[in-house]
Order: C-alpha cells, then sequence, then structure tokens
C-alpha cells in the first residue's frame, strides 16, 4: 500500500509478515475451498492464492501524520514474544517492523501516540521491546491509548490462558507500569479530525479509529473485519472473535453504513493493497481496493 492521503492527514503502512502463511482453515473453519472459488472474480489476485488454496493475510500497522501528531495504531506481533499456541508469533525475532517505521520516515521516539483498537496479541506485540532483560515501552515519549473495558476484561483473564494471558502481561502491562497508558472509553475523541468508533464483538471493547480531514473520511477497522470475503459473508465470524454473534451484527451495521460512500476503509489484515471501499449490490458487499 502506498501512503495514502485523507485530507491533510498521511496514513502508511508498516508491515511485519504477510504472506499464506496463516491458514484460513484455522481462521474461518467454516469456509470452504468452494465458497473462495464463488468470489474469486474480485478476490484474485491480491486477497487469494488460487494455487495453493490459502488466504493471503497481512499482519501491519499503520502510522498516522496529522497536523500535529505522529499516531500508530497497532503494533502487530513483536519479537522475543512467547506465544506457544502461534507458532508463526512464538519468539520471533526479524528486524522488519522497525526497519518498515524507519523506512515510513519515523522513529519510536518521535511517536505520540500509540492506539490498540484491542488488546490480542497480533496488535500489541511491539508496544514493548526487550531490553535488559526487561519490557519497556518501545515508543517512551507515547501515550498509548487502551480501552477501560480491554482492560477490564484481558487483566482478569487467568495464567493458564495462554497466548491472551502472555500478551497482556508483556506487552500491555510494562506500558501501564511504565506511566505510559491512557484509559479512553471506546468512543473517546481526540480532536475533530481524529475519534474512536466502538466496534465491539470481535473483543469486549474493541474500537475503531475514525478520521475526517479537509472534506475527506476513514476508517481503520482493527479485526472487526479480517478478511474481504466477509464483506461478501458478514455473518462469518473469525475463530479468535470472543462474542461470534456480536461481531457478525458489528461488521453488517458496518458495511451497511459505509457502502457506496466515499470513507475509504484501511482493515487490519487485509493483504495489499489493503485500503479499500465497500461496495454494495444486489448479491451482497464486496471489497474495492484502492490501488
Amino acid at each position: 500500500m502506498k501512503t495514502k492521503s485523507v485530507g491533510n492527514v498521511e496514513i502508511s503502512r508498516v508491515v511485519e509478515l504477510e504472506g499464506t502463511e496463516f491458514r484460513y482453515q484455522g481462521l474461518f473453519p467454516d469456509l470452504s475451498q468452494e465458497d473462495f472459488d464463488a468470489h474469486r472474480d474480485w478476490l484474485d489476485p491480491h486477497f487469494f492464492d488460487y494455487d495453493i488454496g490459502q488466504v493471503k493475510f497481512s499482519f501491519h500497522a499503520f502510522v498516522l501524520r496529522t497536523e500535529h501528531h505522529t499516531i500508530v495504531v497497532d503494533t502487530c506481533i513483536g519479537n522475543h514474544k512467547s506465544r506457544e499456541a502461534r507458532p508463526i508469533f512464538n519468539m520471533r525475532d526479524d528486524p522488519r517492523f522497525l526497519t518498515e517505521l524507519s523506512g515510513a520516515g519515523v522513529k519510536p521516539e518521535e511517536v505520540d501516540f500509540v492506539m490498540c483498537t484491542h488488546l490480542h496479541g497480533d496488535h500489541v506485540g511491539w508496544n514493548t521491546k526487550l531490553e535488559n532483560g526487561e519490557w519497556v515501552p518501545t515508543f517512551p515519549n507515547a501515550k498509548y491509548l487502551f480501552s477501560r473495558k480491554e482492560l477490564d476484561y484481558f487483566s482478569a483473564i487467568p495464567e493458564d490462558d495462554g497466548n491472551h494471558w502472555q500478551g497482556y502481561r508483556d506487552s500491555v502491562l510494562p506500558v501501564i507500569e511504565a506511566g505510559n497508558a491512557v484509559t479512553v472509553d471506546s468512543d473517546y475523541a481526540m480532536d475533530d479530525t481524529l475519534w474512536l468508533e466502538p466496534s465491539e464483538g470481535h473483543t469486549p471493547g474493541h474500537y475503531s479509529v475514525r478520521l475526517q480531514s479537509n472534506g475527506d473520511d476513514a476508517v481503520l477497522t482493527g479485526d472487526m473485519i479480517h478478511h474481504p470475503i466477509q464483506c461478501a459473508m458478514p455473518h462469518i465470524s473469525s475463530a479468535a472473535c470472543i462474542d461470534p454473534d456480536a461481531s457478525a451484527a458489528t461488521r453488517k451495521d458496518f458495511l451497511e453504513r459505509y457502502a457506496d460512500t466515499s470513507v475509504k476503509v484501511f482493515p487490519a489484515h487485509f493483504a495489499a493493497p489493503t485500503a479499500g471501499f465497500v461496495t454494495g449490490g444486489s448479491d451482497g458487499f464486496r471489497w474495492k481496493a484502492d490501488s
């Protein structure tokens, strides 16, 4: 995805991992190859590899440059994080995220705010880095915006819950202990340009990030939607959704609200070109990539 402009705000994608290693059978156990085949006319070539029968998936952050602030939305998987239940996330040691952040013209110390749409491990991993055996904020001068509902839910998870507890313990709690956390409601407004929009279901306090600048509008969805096929099949929630029914209802409402509008959508896991628009039709919604 090339850097996009939304009015006076620039949005860049910072990729940690992209490819076909994340199997759709684990993410969407109720979908079949035939479901993807039925939508080949608009999923091919960007969002499904039909040669091997696997989704194309991305783990990326977004960097927002407003007139006043530099903001990172979601921080991907992270390095040196113990994630035994998710081998693709476990004990990574890859410089790509920080390299791409630098390529976007941003140093960690220049970031003013980090917004975590929710607290799953693949969205908070680079909140912290390992330094002299301790987890410290990767973005030392930033305030990290956490949803109050998210903190209440994830802080109560028992230690034997694996990834969820580990992600909170090594990527959220150290930020709180460092004094860098700001707890907000999921409809918090930073200013007239940027505010949060509740999009609960995937997690209890999930929020999306809304932008409006100089007549242009955009929304960063987090995990409200995982893959373009969910535009055509919004009733299908991912296996990672804590409340699948609520997630499906939130997604349907989102698609109805933004279909055939000029609001540019930036999902958290759509492969490149990533940004695009929701379109409507007689047979349901579709995804139109903005290349």
